[in-house]
């Protein structure tokens, strides 16, 4: 066994304590039934057992787990618990985890009441069982016990707990009774008070909610006072959840008023989460008592008067004014009248942009605040506010960032579409010119802001990286903006639907890269420039080097669930090879991967849990099991599986048996897998009503739950049908027989299965991946009314529409890769971004031939077993199926022609010079800062991606 061996207790012998480390099984049962006899011992009897379920012998193996059963049907009590912790380890991956609660848990239970003062083995047993998750006997709330238990936990937990503030509440008061006994426990600590609210929210009465509130101790406020704002974030959030806006106000305007002993303001009074929650609850209730705002203007005038606020605590309240403004002021008025602000809301924005404009984070605080404005106030600040701020020499960083500002601003304004009618019709004005636009933005004035931004780049770039700062911090965002102008020109029709990239659309990607590219090597592991880039190559089909920039991101553990998609997803259509086990690097890769999910899900729930509880981390106690649930039920986890299985079908490797991995096994029909992509680290500077880059930059929609379920689905068709047994296997007609009845039953599963989740909008996947899985589907319906052909019937007729159905599934997968071209260069670029239709046709053909190919078997057993002829398909229906046999071989030697011509033109001599030229055609705002020192790159990492994909199995 590839598991950790346990060490055994102190006090064995020697020689048993080596036999057992070096795996010696047969001497250590002889030693063990040896010591057992002469010491009665039970842990000797357990050593026996362990050793015995470490035989190759089948019988054996189970021997722990039958001990185990007996043991619990028996009531036996295992005293020792080094002794169940060794049956523990010999039953694992033996024995189901659902089953922990009815045989390990229970003899945990008994061992604890056996040895009730023995706290050492009680925390033991008590870690095990919450580590599987068997709450039951953890003796915890949990939906495994009965509702009257859970009630009976409920209250008890509540009075405890209760009973403990109470006594924290006396010492608070200073109690007069001395004689009185101390309590043994209080409730101190923050995470404590977090424990009593969650306990008196879940178990109390409204009433037992309001005395908390009102506590001079435990109350939200108080609690606060103390630094404890997670108490009062908490308290904030149920009184909006009950709709208590009056309660939220009053609340926060407590902390928000605290004052120390010289009756200043606190630096507590300036988190900027307290105050969005007064302002949004002032905006509740101002039309009920108009008296809220000016006390919202009354806090924040007293704190900006404070001597004692820092730079960081000012921006908060600066902030917080502003807010106060746009969401509690009139917002009526136009923000610009005679060229001038006229607005207050435009006028303190100005304040704040006055103060704060060289923070790196100015743009981000205010995006949304500046999206509010009409269109002549932020024009006011985009074109004549911000550019007075940052005049001067673009050399010095005051002014660069400054200018970088002005020119995210302008991005925004150009970005904001404005709708207009006129008659019936609705139609589309550029917010800059005022045009009115057909496609997404004013190509015009997208071109005069690029030219803009590039001639500054253009200067900061020949200072001679005079100032270090400005190239660290102002040129790579100004890299970015610059080439999110190409990317809207890429991006702008026809390009948002998933075809292949036209060769115009693919040369404005190309720009975009290299451009960026070139940033990256002189800022390495720039976050923002890494994630576009990781995003660009791949949907380039360069993903050769966005592997490189993904492992300098360093994205693992934790947040390879979150980010885990933006490198990972769809790239075993696009560079198997990449990926393959076989391969060091692309082992790596897939680790980094797979390795979160293996360690955290070991176990029901993972180690941390105890860890949370031995350090009194009670929020962490119970966010854990919510968190392990959404982990298990993770579409990114169900992503990595699917990633997997299609590299090894692709490059025909070995591979475990899917019903085997947890992955597959513990996600049925009804399971809801969650999406969790977190784009924060993206920069996000255009309008919200336009489409954000980063969705656009996807090769195809995110992981949702229907893609998930679909790629399980087609991956356990595939391996039903390709499966074939070792060599060595010699199977007998009986167990062919049942072969046969388990694939004929598992087909009818997944045509079952299949039309549940094909159901759903279009826009949840690819047009290629909707029909490899349409033709799937439709390949598990034809088997499955060929398996049960009835001639007197019209099923003919249905045979007939389903394979004439996957025919033109096979034409419109052909059909979404343009690979016929003028110009050769033109050909190739278009080629190499459509690996992933490419992949999917691959895939479609597979399990067309794969179905075809069983039914014409099942045809021919059935005609052996009844040679009268009434069994089996009618010879046009035969003919019909090789036909679709055939236009399946069609396509893949068509696939393997374009991936050899691929292979030809991108190893070529002259590829390189023939692509410069190519990008250097016709007129574009790049020309004056462009340059090829990351084109070799990228022509490396497709060379490498068309070598890899010669190792891909066709058939």
């Amino acid at each position: 066994m590839n598991r950790q061996r346990p060490r055994l207790k102190n006090g064995v012998d020697l020689q048993l304590q080596s036999a057992f480390q070096d795996g010696n099984w047969p001497v250590v049962i002889r030693l063990a039934e040896k010591r057992a006899k002469t010491l009665n011992d039970q842990y000797y009897e357990a050593v026996k057992i362990c050793a015995e379920s470490q035989l190759d012998d089948p019988a054996a193996k189970f021997a722990a787990v039958a001990a185990v059963w007996k043991f619990v049907k028996e009531g036996s009590t295992i005293k020792d618990v080094d002794a169940i912790d060794l049956m523990e380890w010999a039953t694992t991956n033996l024995l189901d985890q659902d089953d922990f609660a009815e045989t390990l848990g229970p003899l945990r239970v008994r061992a604890v009441k056996a040895a009730p003062k023995d706290k050492v083995a009680a925390t033991r047993c008590l870690e095990s069982c919450l580590l599987h998750w068997d709450l039951a006997s953890a003796q915890q709330m949990s939906p495994q016990a009965s509702p009257d238990k859970r009630k009976l936990y409920g209250t008890l937990a509540q009075k405890q707990i209760e009973r403990a503030a109470q006594a924290t509440e006396q010492a608070e008061a200073g109690s007069n009774d001395t004689s009185a006994k101390p309590p043994a426990r209080r409730v101190k600590t923050e995470e404590e008070t977090l424990l009593l609210y969650d306990i008196v929210e879940t178990h109390g009465t409204p009433q037992d909610f309001l005395k908390l509130i009102s506590s001079p101790v435990f109350s939200p406020a108080a609690q606060f006072c103390q630094g404890r704002k997670e108490v009062a974030l908490r308290a904030i959030a149920k009184f909006k959840q009950d709709g208590d806006w009056l309660a939220v106000f009053n609340l926060c305007r407590d902390c928000l008023s605290d004052c120390d002993a010289d009756r200043q303001l606190t630096l507590l009074a300036s988190d900027i989460a307290v105050w969005r929650h007064i302002i949004d609850a002032a905006g509740h209730i101002k039309d009920v008592d108009p008296e809220s705002t000016s006390v919202v203007q009354q806090l924040l005038a007293k704190l900006l008067s404070s001597e004692h606020m820092r730079p960081m605590y000012r921006r908060n309240i600066l902030l917080a004014r502003v807010l106060s403004v746009f969401n509690l002021g009139h917002s009526g008025e136009s923000d610009v009248v005679d060229g001038r602000p006229s607005s207050l809301r435009l006028r303190e924005l100005i304040h704040y942009l006055n103060d704060q404009y060289t923070s790196p984070a100015c743009f981000s605080d205010v995006k949304t605040l500046m999206e509010s404005l009409d269109s002549n106030g932020l024009k006011y600040l985009a074109f004549e506010h911000l550019p007075r701020l940052s005049e001067g020499d673009s050399k010095d960083f005051k002014v660069a960032i400054t200018r970088l500002l002005a020119l995210k601003t302008q991005y925004l304004l150009l970005t904001h579409r404005k709708t207009k009618f006129r008659g019936q019709n609705q139609q589309l004005q550029c917010t800059v010119c005022e045009a009115t636009v057909k496609s997404t933005l004013c190509n015009v004035c997208l071109s005069r802001f690029s030219e803009a931004s590039v001639t500054f780049y253009d200067s900061v770039m020949k200072s001679d990286g005079e100032n270090t700062k400005v190239n660290t911090e102002v040129l790579p965002e100004l890299a970015i903006l610059i080439a999110f102008c190409s990317l809207n020109l890429a991006f702008d029709g026809s390009a948002q639907t998933g075809k292949p990239l036209e060769p115009q659309e693919a040369r404005h990607l190309i720009h975009a890269t290299l451009l960026l590219d070139d940033q990256l090597a002189q800022n390495p592991g720039h976050s923002q420039l890494s994630l576009v880039l990781t995003q660009l190559h791949i949907r380039l089909g360069s993903a050769y080097r966005a592997a490189d920039i993904w492992d300098v991101i360093g994205v693992k553990r934790t947040i390879i669930d979150s980010l885990g998609p933006v490198f990972y997803d769809r790239l075993s259509t696009i560079a198997p090879a990449l990926l393959s086990s076989y391969d060091s690097w692309g082992s790596h890769l897939m680790d980094l991967l797979q390795s979160h999910y293996q360690i955290s899900l070991k176990l029901k729930m993972p180690r941390r849990l105890v860890d949370a509880f031995e350090s009194g981390s009670y929020s962490s106690v119970m966010g854990i099991p919510k968190y392990i649930d959404r982990l298990r039920m993770s579409c990114t986890r169900a992503m990595s599986l699917a990633e997997a299985r299609r590299i090894e079908r692709l490059l025909g490797q070995t591979s475990h048996e899917l019903e085997s991995d947890p992955r597959f096994n513990e996600v049925d029909d009804e399971a809801n897998l969650i999406q969790t992509i977190d784009y924060g680290s993206f920069p996000s500077w255009n309008s919200s009503t336009i489409r954000p880059m980063h969705l656009n930059l996807r090769l195809g929609p995110a992981p949702s739950n229907r893609r998930c379920h679909l790629s399980m689905l087609a991956e356990a068709f595939h391996e039903l049908l390709a499966y074939k047994p070792p060599a060595s296997y010699k199977a007998s007609a009986g167990s062919l027989e049942y072969d046969h009845i388990y694939v004929i039953e598992t087909l009818a599963r997944l045509s079952n299965s299949f039309p549940k989740f094909l159901a759903g909008p279009d826009d949840e996947m690819t047009r290629p991946e909707l029909l490899y899985f349409e033709a799937t589907s439709l390949t598990c319906t034809l088997m499955s009314l060929c398996v049960d052909f009835d001639r007197s019937s019209d099923s003919s007729d249905a045979l007939s529409q389903i394979t004439n159905a996957l025919k033109l599934v096979l034409e419109n997968q052909r059909s979404q890769i343009l690979h016929q071209r003028e110009s050769s260069i033109d050909r190739t670029i278009t080629m190499l971004g459509s690996m992933h239709n490419i992949t999917m046709l691959r895939d479609t053909t597979a399990v067309i031939k794969l179905g075809a190919q069983w039914i014409l078997n099942h045809n021919e057993r059935e005609k052996t077993r009844d040679r009268s002829g009434k069994s089996g398909l009618p010879k046009d229906l035969a003919s019909q199926l090789k036909e679709l046999q055939t236009a399946a071989d069609a396509s893949i030697k068509e696939g393997q022609g374009w991936i050899s011509g691929l292979k030809t033109e991108v190893m070529s001599r002259d590829f390189e010079p023939k692509l410069k030229r190519w990008l250097l055609d016709g007129e574009h705002d790049l020309k004056s800062i462009f340059s090829m020192n990351s084109l070799p790159g990228l022509i490396d990492s497709w060379q490498s991606n068309v070598k890899g994909w010669q190792q891909v199995k066709w058939a």
